[in-house]
């Protein structure tokens, strides 16, 4: 049996490797491939959270909501409508900016998504489905406490208005909410006459505000 020499071979397995085939060149990326596009949920077709009559760009608030950050910030009018970022602190994170009539009906709204290293994806426009309301339970109210108490935000002491419900339900079980509010707060997430959400806890589900402001600038950048 014929037998080659490790040194003939050498040479052909470095031509292969070096030698410059299409294996080997490097071509440019192109842009469209370069913008990641996300997979674009549907949203619903009415705004969830508070009267957007009530706000003024730059208001935001971030609330933790059963293990969850959920951002809510007011970017811009445009018309007699605000355009409604909400804010999904994830990874990456989720940001669907909302243009909200007075109504409350969302008008159109689109979506985007950014990394921690602040890559940002394609915006999208995101398609809007039918809103579920749900039906509120038969209750009657059976007390009602109000009060103050002192929280702390982001470092800052708020004097919270405290306003504590019970209520039956019609098997004559007896429930529980307590919310707190306070002027300084946005009303963005909800609001009453008392000011924005500070914190609700009702049962089992328990949502808490964890910083706010009015300095809101989109994140997004839509198209025109």
């Amino acid at each position: 049996m014929r037998r080659w020499s490790p040194f003939l071979i050498l040479p052909c397995l470095a031509g292969c490797i070096f030698g410059g085939g299409d294996y080997s060149r490097v071509e440019k990326v192109p842009d469209a491939l370069q913008h990641v596009r996300p997979v674009v949920p549907r949203t619903p077709d009415r705004h969830a959270y508070g009267d957007i009559t009530k706000l003024r760009p730059g208001a935001w608030a971030r609330y933790r909501e059963s293990g969850r950050l959920l951002t809510l910030a007011a970017v811009a009018a445009d018309g007699d409508a605000l355009w409604i970022e909400v804010i999904d602190d994830g990874e990456p994170q989720q940001v669907s900016a909302r243009l909200v009539g007075p109504d409350g009906v969302v008008r159109k709204a689109y979506y985007g998504e950014i990394s921690r290293d602040g890559r940002k994806s394609a915006v999208e426009p995101q398609p809007l489905e039918q809103a579920i309301v749900p039906t509120p339970p038969r209750l009657s109210e059976s007390g009602r406490e109000t009060g103050e108490e002192s929280v702390v935000i982001s470092g800052k002491e708020l004097r919270a208005r405290r306003v504590a419900l019970r209520f039956e339900d019609l098997e004559g079980r007896l429930l529980q909410e307590v919310t707190l509010w306070h002027k300084d707060v946005p009303p963005i997430y909800l609001g009453s006459e008392d000011g924005g959400l500070v914190r609700r806890a009702s049962g089992s589900t328990l949502i808490e505000l964890i910083d706010f402001g009015r300095d809101a600038r989109p994140l997004l950048e839509l198209p025109r």
